[in-house]
């Protein structure tokens, strides 16, 4: 199941009467409901696609079932699914008598549709796949896009990078699903996972050789980069000369290139590797403020990181402080205020399975581990 999340950066070892339903909903429940209505995109001058207001709840494996949880590790929609994702904006992907459909926060089903495959939701939008094909609905269910494309990714800035159906071309559309088709576009893209607007930026391939271009789809920043990381905290980090620096939105060099390995700012911080074997955490001067002492690390989310010491992962604070001993074998980000925690158990037959569980900002358990 292609469902939309975003790629985290590793270092080291390596119909009007839906959104209606639910806006009634959620005022009877205390919810906000973030209307986006009356905004209008810069770039099209069209009105913005309303998005449902987002649910905190998280999916949680129970029995070989998925439900899902609060913030408080209260269940909330009984394990019933054969696999969940997270909500976003609204709405979540789950599986349920071998059928793939979204449901809301309350676990019901969303709106009708059979589809093979299906992503998240972001901008009001997500691309499913009918026969074959790609193309995105809204969050009534219906299409706004026909299924006409071999791959499509998430949109983001009102854009979205997708595949022709002949498998030939790779190319970026807009929200009415026109392609972009600029003066100075690279005119002959290769697949690139990380193909979402940031800052206005989109990191590009073309000939093995990055570069950036702006929502118009013009090239802002000439395909020049052996190597190169999209747009976070207004830098990108870029190879040059087989060392990592930084670069602003525009081009210009802000940190000079001086790491064997680099990643993403986010909180202010960004991973970073310059002369040992371990990783630590630099500032937007380049000057380390939390020393190389990682065998691996994650960009901060939510103001704290995931590090691995020798086999185990914890995370650590913006001030480099460990919130718990190392003893997770794997972790994602902070997403609401939990994190999400793995370990690795044997079973009778001698084989590895995952449980699962949820920790808070202290680090302690909100789920403990559960398959």
């Amino acid at each position: 199941m292609a469902t939309s999340t975003q790629k985290v950066n590793t270092f080291g070892t390596p119909h009007a009467n839906r959104v209606m339903k639910h806006i009634i909903k959620f005022l009877l429940l205390g919810f906000l409901f973030s209307s986006a209505c009356e905004v209008v995109d810069g770039i099209t001058g069209k009105e913005e696609t309303p998005t449902l207001a987002e649910v905190e709840l998280f999916p949680v494996l129970l029995n070989g079932e998925w439900g899902y949880i609060n913030k408080k590790g209260a269940m909330v929609i009984e394990p019933r699914f054969q696999r969940a994702y997270d909500f976003s904006e609204g709405l979540a992907v789950v599986r349920e008598s071998w059928r793939w459909k979204y449901i809301d926060e309350t676990g019901e089903e969303a709106f009708d549709g059979y589809f093979e495959d299906l992503q998240s939701f972001s901008e009001g939008r997500a691309a499913v796949r009918v026969d074959g094909r790609w193309g995105y609905i809204n969050l009534d269910g219906d299409f706004i896009i026909n299924p006409r494309f071999r791959g499509a990714t998430p949109f983001s800035n009102n854009r979205a990078f997708v595949r022709s159906l002949d498998y030939r071309d790779y190319y970026y559309i807009d929200e009415f699903g026109n392609s972009l088709d600029a003066l100075n576009m690279p005119s002959d893209m290769d697949f690139i996972e990380s193909g979402s607007f940031t800052e206005e930026r989109a990191l590009v391939l073309e000939d093995g050789l990055y570069g950036y271009i702006d929502p118009t789809g013009n090239t802002i920043i000439d395909l020049q980069y052996a190597e190169a990381l999209p747009f976070s905290d207004q830098l990108a980090a870029v190879l040059i000369s087989n060392r990592w620096g930084f670069i602003n939105p525009m081009g210009t060099i802000s940190i000079s290139p001086q790491f064997v390995s680099a990643g993403t700012f986010n909180d202010g911080l960004a991973p970073a590797r310059k002369n040992s074997n371990q990783f630590g955490f630099i500032d937007k001067t380049g000057t380390f403020v939390i020393s190389e002492q990682f065998d691996e690390v994650r960009s901060f989310h939510e103001e704290y990181a995931p590090v691995r010491i020798g086999d185990k992962w914890t995370f650590i604070s913006l001030d480099g402080v460990q919130i718990t001993e190392p003893k997770f074998d794997e972790v994602e980000p902070f997403n609401h205020g939990l994190a999400r925690v793995i370990t690795y158990t044997l079973n009778d037959e001698n084989e590895v399975e995952e449980e699962i569980g949820y920790i808070d900002k202290t680090g302690r358990y909100v789920w403990f581990p559960t398959q």
